[in-house]
């Protein structure tokens, strides 16, 4: 039987100010703005860690031989444990991290590409005994967990009420990028004219916006600062040895949820389309009308729909794959995005790890065919992803799981701070619009560190 024990409602924010650099520590955190304030969490005590680098996968210091999908899922069977908690927290114990781009050459080697560009493993995800979950909706508070121990452990982490982050105070030199305006241009044309040779119909070409500070960066202070105004439902803070990933993304990359019928449904909410939003209201409304009809958002979004619909179709009972929504538009602080919503029910054996391995990297990040759009990446870009474009979320121990994409977010490195943008390219794309895509989705980043983009 799960434990569970209520505490006093503290923002989850304030409360993980305390343990903010302490090693293993994970905040899950949609924005402040979020539609759906939903469920916070957060993670400390780590007692196992699944770590892969280099093609190398260790579970502690152990080296395997399994892919890091395959570790993750068998430590996950492992931990598999029965119970409820009157909270109705989704996660209440289990695996907290993230996969990186990388990840997607352990899936299928004809992907493989360049290395990461941070001081980060490809992949890391951190078993906990015990979370901290807050229901933002009702503004309660929780410690729930496997043991009384596990719950009372984490207790003692949280006590410090006094903590409180720092406001932030950044002094950055001016941004640059890895493709110049020019360079990135180039880069849209070549994938156009592989649309054209009839190699894929769609690729995710990105950039890496990058700034140094006169001192080392403080990556929370950032996060909260990032966050208050944010829309994003599927925030998190990761802290990393020297290394932080911050993240506040509008995407779901996938949910796994138990049914009342039994077993498992699997849902998928790829986005793909943007328009940048103005100041202006009625010119706002003329974006998002625009958006809505615009042949070539929808197009890019209708293929990446398509893609998800037969990947879940690999994982789910045959009849069950549904397009719940199809380019639903969905307004967010600096743009406009149009979103699907495919969803089904997971196969009998199949786990939420399993599906992970199925389903990774998510389509909206890479594009169609989803292997040559991924190699397509690799030559272009010439360079790694990293956490970008990959994964962050959780797997509870009974089950479910809930993942975003690993987007609108940055990487911290002492005192640097990257921050990766990226779009979708078409045979339709503008190559001048797509750059212009780009700055856009960083904006909300930019403005919290007090940078314009680079020009």
């Amino acid at each position: 039987m799960l434990k569970q024990v209520e505490i006093a409602w503290r923002s989850p924010v304030d409360a993980f100010a305390a343990i903010a650099s302490r090693p293993g520590a994970a905040l899950l955190h949609g924005g402040d703005a979020a539609r759906d304030a939903g469920w916070s969490f957060i993670a400390a005590n780590p007692v196992r860690r699944i770590e892969s680098a280099r093609g190398e996968t260790r579970i502690d210091d152990e080296r395997v031989s399994a892919s890091p999908f395959k570790a993750l899922a068998n430590l996950l069977a492992e931990r598999q444990t029965d119970g409820s908690t009157d909270c109705g927290a989704p996660l209440a114990s289990g695996c907290v991290g993230f996969a990186g781009y990388e990840c997607g050459g352990a899936i299928e080697p004809r992907s493989v590409g360049p290395a990461t560009p941070y001081c980060l493993p490809d992949f890391s995800f951190a078993a906990y005994d015990a979370i901290a979950a807050f229901d933002r909706s009702s503004r309660r508070a929780y410690l729930v967990g496997r043991t009384t121990a596990a719950v009372d452990a984490l207790g003692d982490v949280l006590k410090n009420e006094g903590a409180s982050c720092q406001e932030p105070d950044f002094d950055f030199a001016r941004l640059s990028s890895n493709f110049t305006r020019e360079a990135y241009n180039a880069a849209v044309a070549a994938v156009i004219e592989k649309i054209r040779a009839g190699d894929l119909f769609q690729a995710n070409i990105s950039q890496r916006l990058e700034a140094r500070a006169s001192g080392e960066i403080d990556a929370f202070a950032l996060f909260k600062a990032a966050s208050v105004d944010s829309s994003a439902s599927f925030g998190a803070f990761l802290q990393h040895g020297s290394t932080q990933i911050l993240s506040l993304s509008p995407e779901r990359f996938f949910a796994v949820r138990p049914r009342a019928a039994g077993g498992f449904s699997i849902v998928a909410e790829p986005i793909k389309g943007t328009k940048p939003r103005s100041a202006n209201a009625e010119q706002d409304l003329e974006a998002l009308e625009a958006l809505v009809r615009d042949p070539k958002e929808r197009a890019e979004n209708i293929m990446i729909a398509d893609l998800t619909r037969n990947d879940l179709s690999r994982l789910c009972a045959d009849h069950t794959v549904i397009e719940e929504a199809v380019c639903e538009a969905v307004s967010h602080a600096t743009v406009h995005h149009l979103v699907s919503r495919i969803s089904g029910v997971l196969r009998e054996g199949l786990s939420a790890a399993d599906a992970f391995g199925v389903l990774f990297p998510c389509g909206s990040v890479t594009g169609a065919p989803k292997i040559e759009a991924m190699k397509a990446i690799a030559e272009i870009e010439r360079s790694g992803r990293g956490p970008y474009c990959g994964a962050i979320g959780y797997f509870d121990d009974r089950g479910g799981a809930d993942l975003s994409v690993a987007i609108r977010m940055a990487v911290v490195e002492r005192e640097k701070i990257s921050i990766p943008v990226g779009g979708g390219v078409t045979l339709r794309s503008d190559p001048q619009t797509e750059y212009d895509e780009t700055l856009a989705k960083a904006q909300h980043l930019l403005r919290c560190i007090g940078l314009n983009v680079a020009q």
